[in-house]
């Protein structure tokens, strides 16, 4: 399920044309309940995830533009894991805090209480050996490896909490409301709430710092 998800987050993300580098300062690249993802914090990622071209190609994103002018296709890619990632976060606050207080109760529902917390160690440890697994080189290595080790354990903890995406539905926890500036898409609202961000239509803004 876990590497499912890039997967399809990379080919929902498809799109045509180029967008500028994201706007520092301003409005916000996108709000999630009450987070914000700053343009800064979108191009830093955006940069990130590009600095390893064969691991976006082996989720379908194969046209990257160039650094400072990134395709609309790895934008709306990154945008998108970043969106569902704090979705998934802010979910799993909200579950806990009914549970503690009584509101939710989790034995009635079949969920183990452990469910409920932070993704462990060991956890991000397992993810991170199955996408390394997942996404072999040709020659034998992995393409997930060449990313640098602090971010490979965000993207295994972002993976984490949205694998408890499932049992926060379940528990009956609405999905938080998710804005996104139209210079880098649209917010898509698909089952539970959950949003995935598509890229714009029309002409495509010069959006450089």
């Amino acid at each position: 399920m876990l590497v499912a998800v890039l997967a399809l987050l990379g080919g929902a993300c498809a799109g045509d044309g180029e967008l500028g580098g994201p706007a520092v300062g301003g409005t916000p690249a996108a709000v999630i309940g009450d987070h914000e993802v700053t343009n800064a914090d979108l191009r830093d990622e955006v940069e990130e995830w590009s600095a390893n071209p064969a691991m976006l190609q082996a989720i379908g994103i194969t046209d990257l533009g160039t650094e400072g002018r990134r395709t609309t296709q790895v934008v709306s890619f990154v945008l998108s894991h970043r969106v569902v990632s704090e979705q998934a976060r802010l979910m799993l606050l909200e579950a806990r805090r009914l549970a503690d207080g009584g509101e939710v109760d989790l034995a009635e529902l079949g969920v183990d209480g452990e469910v409920l917390a932070d993704p462990t160690d060991e956890e991000i440890d397992a993810i991170l050996g199955q996408l390394d697994q997942q996404f072999a080189s040709p020659q034998g290595g992995s393409v997930f490896q060449a990313f640098p080790e602090d971010f490979r354990q965000l993207l295994a903890r972002d993976l984490a909490f949205q694998d408890r995406l499932q049992t926060m539905v379940q528990l009956g926890i609405d999905a938080p409301e998710v804005s996104v500036n139209p210079r880098f898409g649209v917010a898509d609202v698909l089952q539970g709430g959950i949003v995935q961000v598509t890229p714009p239509t029309g002409p495509l803004p010069s959006l450089g710092a």
